[in-house]
């Protein structure tokens, strides 16, 4: 049956594109969605193991001002309406609680597995993370073991087979610095999520409405999206695109194309995210079972957009309480653009005292992040470049 939309992916940003959340933010659900749709059903053989297209995805930004938990809500709300018996799990549980659900999936389905959609990532993790049973678990499923075995006291040995695991979630810097382990940074973990931060919104829209024309492109979406469902087989690259791949291969791994040694966990597995978005840019496009070098170079393109915020994720999940500091005077600065001393100390005062901010900014200037300049006799601050 033909499809409704020509790229599924393009439909959806332009559906979501009146709505306030960040369209990196919805770029990335819908990724995340086609992924869900794919599940275990198509892979990519990679010789000594498979690979399937099921991606880890973080939405990361400031409590309700990029709006993550709406962009969520409305790609997996369709998703919903369009597959609804795709597992997604979404309540907080316990390790034995999760494999229970996936178990059950698996005698239903043959797939042991489904989607995790976490509006608050942090919530979903929560206490659990102090013995690092569920971060375990996520670790180890993500690579989709045909077999996996788990044991518990209270229910013996738990197995689960053809295991197929999604994660979406949404959260702030300080939430998911609470939820995660210091074993998880860096490596293991969180070297195998999609980190998209974004810190602002890109237009304001007080009132949004969903015009007779978003309600119909909807209807195309959730139909395109159940055909994508029904995407079965082993996906081939072309030759074009085997050689574009084998060409970016050799120079990503060269030793200078590492951004920070802290990021070596997720730039070591880099060339395997690729080609799990490419498998969704793929399907997005088209049913047959065949990345192009096109679909290599928007899947780079997507990563690449995420990525420009990587390090900063980074920083923010690793930050000490003297970097927080740091981070709300930039953060003014940056919010406000150009800013005088006294309105800087008025925005920081109920944290931050005089003496404190003075050394902040000292420090801020040191890095080179802003300068100061003097306006009307008075001390003002802005991005260093601003």
């Amino acid at each position: 049956m033909p499809r409704e939309l020509g790229d599924w992916l393009d439909a959806y940003i332009d559906y979501t594109s009146e709505q306030e959340s960040p369209s990196l933010f919805h770029l990335w659900v819908g990724l995340s969605m086609i992924s869900s749709a794919l599940g275990r059903k198509v892979w990519i053989d990679k010789g000594y193991y498979t690979l399937y297209p099921n991606l880890y995805v973080v939405l990361v930004g400031a409590s309700a001002r990029v709006r993550r938990t709406t962009a969520l809500n409305i790609g997996y709300g369709l998703f919903r309406d369009a597959l609804p018996d795709r597992l997604i799990v979404s309540q907080k549980t316990t390790p034995e609680g999760l494999i229970d659900i996936f178990v059950k999936e698996g005698r239903r389905s043959g797939t042991s597995g489904g989607t995790i959609v976490s509006t608050e990532l942090g919530v979903f993790l929560g206490a659990a993370t102090k013995s690092g049973d569920i971060i375990q678990l996520l670790t180890d499923w993500y690579d989709c073991p045909n077999i996996f075995t788990y044991h518990t006291i209270t229910r013996g040995k738990q197995k689960m087979t053809n295991v197929y695991c999604g994660l979406i979630g949404s959260t702030t810097p300080d939430w998911l610095k609470e939820s995660l382990p210091p074993s998880a940074i860096g490596g293991g973990f969180t070297s195998r999520i999609v980190f998209v931060y974004q810190s602002r919104t890109e237009k304001l829209v007080p009132f949004p409405k969903v015009s007779e024309e978003a309600i119909r492109l909807r209807a195309k979406l959730v139909s395109d999206l159940r055909q994508i469902g029904e995407i079965r087989g082993e996906y081939r690259l072309t030759d074009a695109a085997m050689d574009w791949y084998e060409r970016w291969y050799t120079e990503v791994f060269k030793p200078e194309s590492i951004a920070s040694q802290s990021l070596d966990g997720y730039y070591g597995r880099r060339h395997d995210t690729l080609l799990k978005v490419a498998m969704c840019v793929s399907a997005s496009r088209s049913d047959e079972t065949v990345i192009d070098e096109d679909d290599l170079v928007v899947a780079l393109r997507c990563l690449s957009k995420a990525e420009e915020f990587l390090q900063q994720t980074t920083r923010l999940i690793q930050m000490t309480e003297v970097g927080k500091e740091e981070q709300k005077v930039y953060g003014v600065i940056e919010r406000k653009g150009v800013v005088d001393y006294s309105t800087l100390l008025r925005n920081v005062s109920y944290c931050i005292n005089a003496k404190r901010l003075q050394e902040i900014i000292d420090t801020l200037i040191g890095e080179e992040k802003i300068e100061e300049f003097i306006s009307n006799g008075k001390r003002h601050y802005r991005l260093k470049g601003g």
